[in-house]
């Protein structure tokens, strides 16, 4: 069937709202509510429910004004839902509730007396976009029991969308677990001892982890001023000299021609018997790298060390984390590290029967096993702050 200039203006509108929306979760009530006007509907909702990593769900709606009990009635009866079976039977197809359904059976069922009369849903027009069993993706138009029921040109409409629709929120997901994967890098980078900072040419600041901005707001020895990272007097001129040489050299360095050095390192003064700020700066990227940096404006990593900053060492973040002693958090630090049992004794001044008791306890305190367990616990912990500082964690507190 040919389509309209009036049904592609309508198409095409629909499709970059919701290409907005997918790269801009904030949008979505623009598209929900043009979908609405097109499909001639009281409501539309769009969503997904992700059984793997329930970060990536998300639900809108426009049209209607549900209470959190309302939501959570349908969620307590979505199974018995006789639209899901239907609409789930129908994958990447537009399908009206009442091609499949019957309307009596529709009405008898306990969604419908319970969540759908009463939210004010009587006819449902959608699509499942889903390609697994592991989640849920789709879109409805609803329509009140005063409206009439949606048919055969509605289904065609949305069939335009379909395809539109799955890469939408294929696209969402890739954006949110981008998201997600740039939060989960920075809570890690937020827990180091060490401030890093990321810097373009003229030093202006892009990002700087938890020390570093803390390093930066004392003023003693770095300060920031309109965004850009300094120092006084000629450690501010050496400091600004430096970054611009290190990102021009890496920005230029042909692939043909031996790279610079990776970095180089700098001292800034601080006042009375305050050791100096330790700085080491690094290009973000060569020139050739393909990797992410390489697409983006040239920037340095500046690394900054203080040593007057103390350090929490490994045995203080196990006896906080997991409640240990101290003899037991050294034995358990130094397994980690690789040394044997019977080593490890020997350097505690204990037997190795007592090491092993010991052992015995660490496992139960860090719910392992096997002291491979405990390797691979030891190493996955949160990066070692400065001393008395809590950590934060971007994910379950271990046990």
């Amino acid at each position: 069937m040919p389509i309209s200039d009036d049904r592609s203006r309508v198409i095409f509108k629909a499709i970059d709202q919701l290409y907005e929306a997918a790269c801009n979760p904030a949008r979505w009530p623009v598209f929900l509510e043009s979908a609405r006007t097109r499909f001639n509907a009281q409501g539309a909702q769009i969503g997904h429910h992700d059984l793997v990593n329930y970060s990536l769900s998300f639900s809108r709606v426009a049209g209607y004004e549900w209470s959190a009990d309302h939501y959570r009635k349908y969620d307590a009866l979505m199974p018995q839902d006789p639209r899901i079976a239907f609409f789930v039977s129908n994958p990447h197809k537009a399908v009206h509730c009442r091609m499949g359904i019957e309307e009596h059976v529709l009405h008898a069922s306990e969604v419908y007396q319970e969540v759908l009369r009463p939210g004010g849903v009587e006819y449902s027009l959608g699509v499942n976009l889903s390609r697994d069993n592991q989640a849920l993706s789709y879109f409805l138009a609803l329509r009140s029991p005063g409206q009439p029921c949606f048919d055969k040109s509605d289904c065609e409409l949305l069939d335009e969308l379909v395809p539109h629709l799955a890469r939408a929120l294929l696209l969402q997901r890739e954006v949110r677990t981008l998201d997600f994967e740039k939060q989960i890098l920075s809570d890690a980078m937020d827990n180091m001892a060490i401030g890093l900072m990321i810097v373009d040419k003229g030093a202006r600041i892009k990002f700087a982890n938890v020390t570093a901005r803390e390093t930066i707001e004392t003023e003693v020895g770095l300060y920031c001023r309109n965004n850009r990272i300094s120092a006084r007097g000629k450690d501010g001129q050496a400091l600004h000299a430096l970054v611009h040489k290190i990102v021009t050299l890496a920005e230029t360095t042909d692939e043909d021609v031996d790279a610079p050095t990776i970095g180089e390192t700098m001292f800034v003064a601080r006042r009375g018997d305050m050791s100096p700020l330790a700085l080491f700066i690094c290009p973000l990227f060569v020139a050739g790298d393909p990797g992410w940096g390489r697409k983006q404006e040239p920037l340095a990593v500046v690394v900054v060390k203080d040593e007057n900053r103390p350090i929490e060492m490994m045995g203080s973040v196990l006896m906080r984390l997991f409640g240990l002693t101290q003899s037991q958090a050294r034995l358990a630090s130094l397994i980690s590290t690789g040394s044997p049992l019977q080593r490890a004794a020997q350097e505690l001044g204990i037997t190795e029967a007592s090491a092993r008791q010991y052992l015995k306890v660490i496992f139960e305190k860090m719910d392992v096993t096997r002291q491979g367990e405990l390797i691979i616990k030891t190493m996955n912990l949160p990066l070692p702050k400065k001393s008395g500082s809590e950590m934060r964690f971007f994910g379950k507190k271990p046990r």
